[in-house]
């Protein structure tokens, strides 16, 4: 694509690339300024989001894969949020935490106070992968197929260590389904992958893989639909990197309202988006009839609340309702202690 036709905010990554503004973000701090249009966008690469009117304030956006923290990470966010925040954070629908109302002169502290819990906040806004889900209750769910938690750390650490996988043409999102009683709701992302088990009379092996389902959009009233392949778990980062690698490369970074996944698999259909996924992979992906893998068992939505048995003999897991997704700092240090 030629500079020229470029949106604005590709024109903006084109001219500073948003990875590389450390000397800015600490200038901003120092200044306690808040920054210009094009840098309030850069500043997203770092999960930094200035939401003004709304707050004269920075709100940080972490990335958490599959929804899981220590209790020694929740601590030193409740102190950051009462040291530099607005005395909370707020829970996200991708299992993730947003803390508000930072001042410019806070932001490189609040960054490397974040890292020294580590965790970070890189790549989760602007035309980034958002932050990778689970199956909320996966690793304790009796139900469930396949620990799912495994797969999405390792795919939030593959993107952290890859830069080719930042500034994509628009936002993306990856899921990873247990299989189990409570659903991570796979089918609203642009890619998700849903263990299902395959049993014995089939030319595969018996056992638990991973269907792979692509182009959820919501936004744009469309959930995402099986691709007719079947992954083996161990493959499952390799597909999606290469699958990410696909719409860097071939997105429309022109006009943003047609820039997602999506439009890509419109305009190609699904079986080229898949041969050009396989370019990059050093295993070919195999087809298989989502009709010849047993049927996924009962999803219970309010399974996540309450105390119920969990995988471990003699353990139960305790799910709490958020109202609003609002968790004072107090809450915050409750929940740590327990």
């Amino acid at each position: 694509t030629a500079v020229s036709d470029l949106c604005r905010e590709e024109l903006w990554k084109h001219q500073e690339n948003p990875l590389d503004i450390w000397d800015k973000l600490v200038a901003h701090a120092d200044e306690n300024r808040v920054p210009a249009a094009e840098d309030i966008f850069r500043f997203k690469f770092h999960g930094l989001f200035y939401v003004a009117p709304a707050q004269d304030s920075f709100m940080l956006r972490l990335r958490v894969p599959g929804g899981i923290l220590s209790a020694h990470q929740m601590r030193g966010l409740a102190t950051m949020a009462d040291e530099w925040g607005s005395g909370r954070a707020d829970l996200t629908t991708r299992a993730n935490l947003q803390i508000r109302e930072f001042q410019p002169n806070d932001i490189v502290r609040v960054l490397i106070r974040l890292q020294e819990l580590g965790l970070t906040s890189r790549g989760s806004g602007a035309d980034n992968i958002r932050n990778i889900t689970a199956s909320p209750a996966t690793g304790i769910d009796p139900t469930e197929l396949l620990d799912v938690s495994p797969f999405a750390k390792a795919l939030h650490h593959y993107i952290l260590n890859s830069r080719d996988l930042y500034g994509l043409p628009r936002k993306f999102n990856v899921a990873f389904d247990s299989g189990g009683l409570i659903s991570v709701v796979a089918d609203t992302n642009d890619i998700g992958f849903v263990a299902v088990r395959v049993g014995e009379g089939h030319n595969v092996p018996a056992g638990v893989y991973f269907r792979v389902l692509l182009c959820g959009i919501t936004g744009h009233k469309q959930f995402a639909s099986d691709s007719g392949l079947l992954v083996k778990p161990e493959q499952a980062v390799a597909v999606a990197a290469a699958m990410i690698r696909v719409f860097v490369e071939n997105g429309d970074r022109t006009d943003r309202k047609k820039a997602r996944l999506k439009y890509l698999v419109d305009k190609w259909g699904v079986e080229k988006f898949i041969a050009e996924t396989e370019k990059r992979l050093a295993f070919t992906l195999r087809r298989f009839p989502s009709a010849d893998c047993e049927p996924r068992g009962p999803i219970d939505r309010a399974a996540h609340i309450g105390v119920h048995p969990q995988t471990q003999p003699g353990m139960h897991y305790i799910g709490l309702s958020v109202p609003v997704g609002r968790l004072p700092v107090s809450q915050m240090r409750a929940v740590a202690r327990t």
